[in-house]
């Protein structure tokens, strides 16, 4: 699976990536993802404790999953705003 970060709750450290299918949530572990950063996963929909690859910045990043299939009317909940 791939996506677009597009947005960053900075004090939370909620992550949503758009995907094919809506909105990916995942919550940082450690630092190494920006806004407009392209990740990729190897399963389709992890939860919990995993990895992703950051594209743009080529390494991998620590990331726990939250939640998959968010509506953008979703998000603002989901990212603990």
């Amino acid at each position: 699976m791939t996506g677009t970060v597009t947005e960053i709750n900075q004090v939370r450290g909620m992550v949503a990536v758009a995907t094919e299918e809506d909105f990916t949530i995942i919550e940082l572990t450690e630092e190494g993802i920006e806004e407009g950063d392209q990740l990729s996963w190897s399963e389709s929909h992890p939860q919990g404790s995993g990895t992703v690859k950051n594209l743009t910045q080529g390494r991998t990043v620590n990331v726990y999953f939250q939640n998959h299939w968010v509506s953008r009317e979703q998000l603002r909940q989901q990212l603990l705003y």
